[in-house]
């Protein structure tokens, strides 16, 4: 680990709240974020906890006083004094926003603590230019495997020189330089009651968004189909089958075939960093039109795929805008929930692809398996012209191997990798190739 970085924290919740962290058990992020510590040397002053499930952090050392917060296995925190209190030995400690006293039987630390500190860290790195080349070697003449854009957060694997060997997503490893990014790392540490109540509630708030969403799409195909009755012009879609045709969606299609794949390779030189006006003149992708603010993308777009893709209309426009709403309040449900290679599940753990076609799956919609299916299947748009609900692809090399569902103002969800499971990330964290739709 890197000498004289900060370090942030952030805070987490229960599984059961939640929704588990891979990484490493118990605990997950909260929107929370706090300084710890300075520099690795100050590992000597955490302590962390060592717990089955979850500990009370109490106003006093002594356990009929009132809970001011919770802490979950593997929580790094401060201890600012140590006391005799009920029973023994007690911590007052500081861990996240929570102050207070827990019982020192339930920490360990010194040198221990250290090491374990140094295990259950997570490294990443922020991208402080406009746009940075990832390697496929640490050094600056090896093959550039995409560009990153500024603002996005990457997973550090290591260090190598000096360069940061980083995870992308689960599909995409390579170096960056370290002089054009900042290091952060983050331990999970305790809750407050009020944090929790807070977590809880933006939960529920988006899962009513998303049956809210729902309920008007359903609505809407409603007023579809009593119009076209009323006009005596109803079709084979009816109110009894207010679900997309999923059978319109089965194509005979080989998603290894390289032409339905895109290259993102992007010229190498010896810069690290390309201007704007460099950057766009190399590459012809745009940003998605519905996007707020939001850069220009760069890579290169797919040649298409044309005589394999097919188009889904799910009704009128009004179905169709309805319908894109629907499935991005639907994805945003399971934000932070696990990745897990192969999975499909997505509660408890999908990859990128099994991710976006569970999504679709709620929505009757076919998609296809894997992300080359997926970009097969679909009916290809240019990126400039992706809208919430439709499916951004990126490559390596000559063909695709990542998905994620745009959900506008530059931002998609997408199962990254299992540090950080389901997360929203700009549109261009590394260069998209492809954008199909599965809605017009």
């Amino acid at each position: 680990m890197r000498k004289m970085i900060k370090i942030l924290t952030v805070s987490c919740l229960c599984a059961a709240f939640a929704g588990p962290m891979v990484s490493h058990a118990d605990a997950v992020k909260s929107v929370h974020e706090t300084t710890l510590v300075a520099a690795p040397a100050d590992y000597a002053n955490i302590a962390v906890s060592q717990v089955t499930d979850y500990v009370n952090i109490r106003e006093q050392a002594t356990t009929a006083s009132k809970i001011v917060g919770k802490i979950y296995n593997n929580c790094a925190a401060t201890i600012q004094e140590t006391v005799t209190g009920e029973d023994g030995t007690w911590y007052r400690i500081q861990s996240g926003t929570v102050n207070g006293y827990i019982k020192a039987q339930y920490f360990i630390t010194g040198e221990e603590a250290e090491k374990l500190a140094q295990s259950i860290g997570r490294e990443f790195v922020t991208i402080n230019v406009e746009s940075l080349r990832l390697r496929s070697e640490p050094n600056l003449t090896s093959s550039t495997l995409t560009l990153l854009s500024q603002g996005a957060r990457y997973v550090v694997q290591a260090e190598e020189g000096e360069f940061f060997k980083v995870e992308v997503d689960a599909d995409l490893v390579g170096y960056i330089a370290q002089s054009y990014c900042v290091v952060e790392v983050e331990f999970d540490q305790a809750v407050s009651l009020e944090e929790e109540r807070q977590k809880l509630e933006e939960e529920s708030q988006r899962k009513r968004e998303a049956e809210s969403a729902m309920a008007a799409l359903e609505q809407v195909k409603r007023v579809e189909a009593n119009r076209e009755a009323a006009a005596g012009t109803t079709t084979t879609t009816t109110t009894a089958e207010t679900t997309v045709d999923t059978e319109n969606l089965i194509i005979a299609a080989n998603p290894e075939q390289s032409d339905n794949s895109a290259s993102v390779s992007a010229p190498t030189t010896a810069a690290e960093t390309k201007p704007a006006a460099q950057t766009q003149a190399a590459t012809t992708t745009k940003a998605p039109a519905s996007t707020q603010n939001a850069p220009s993308g760069s890579g290169n777009t797919s040649s298409g795929s044309s005589g394999n893709t097919t188009s889904v209309g799910p009704g009128s426009a009004a179905v169709v805008s309805a319908t894109r709403t629907a499935i991005v309040a639907y994805a945003k449900q399971f934000l932070g929930n696990p990745y897990v290679f192969g999975g499909t599940s997505l509660t408890n753990g999908a990859d990128c692809s099994g991710f976006t076609q569970g999504v679709f799956a709620h929505f009757g919609i076919t998609t296809g398996r894997s992300s080359r299916d997926q970009a097969v299947k679909g009916k290809q748009i240019d990126v400039s012209a992706a809208q919430p609900g439709d499916l951004l692809f990126y490559g390596s090399g000559d063909y695709i191997n990542h998905v994620a569902l745009y959900i506008g103002g530059g931002q998609v969800i997408h199962a990254s990798n299992s540090t950080t499971g389901i997360i929203i990330s700009p549109y261009n964290y590394r260069t998209p190739c492809k954008a199909v739709t599965f809605l017009d």
